[in-house]
């Protein structure tokens, strides 16, 4: 008995193509299949080149919050302070500890690192020292009512 076998490769769309290579741009395919630099890569030439959904949505941006808006202080009179810690592991000089001070006008950020919370207070009242001296009047702090901010000293 003889037996003769035709094998017969159907060409693949634009679309799947795009897909399996991952994403790429139809041109980019276009040029892969013009200089043969893909061996076995055969297009149906006739199939469309139709937007891709997930290509589209990978483009887009979104805001997620509104515009800003204007902030109605000026450079040193608010200040955002956040202590934290402890970390288990000491930095390199000791410390467990840092205090955060975000001004709310500049967005200016200043970190001081502290081996013991109790630092904090000190840090704070120099920082505060520091702002006066540079003819900035400190009005006020906005905090998240830990220990380091709520006590006499402060």
């Amino acid at each position: 008995m003889d037996f003769a076998f035709l094998a017969h490769k159907d060409a693949i769309s634009w679309e799947d193509w795009h897909k399996n290579f991952g994403h790429i741009s139809y041109s980019s395919l276009q040029r892969l299949l013009q200089k043969h630099l893909v061996d076995g890569f055969s297009v149906d030439l006739s199939s469309p080149q139709p937007d891709c959904v997930a290509c589209t949505e990978a483009k887009m941006t979104v805001s997620p919050y509104g515009l800003t808006t204007k902030r109605h202080t000026k450079v040193g009179e608010l200040m955002h302070m956040d202590l934290w810690g402890k970390y288990e592991k000491a930095s390199i000089n000791g410390n467990y500890y840092y205090l955060l001070m975000v001004d709310d006008a500049s967005h200016y950020v200043t970190v001081k690192f502290l081996k013991t919370k109790t630092q904090a207070v000190q840090r704070i009242k120099d920082y505060m020292t520091h702002l006066s001296a540079c003819s900035k009047s400190p009005c006020m702090i906005q905090i998240d009512h830990g220990t380091e901010f709520m006590n006499e000293e402060l």
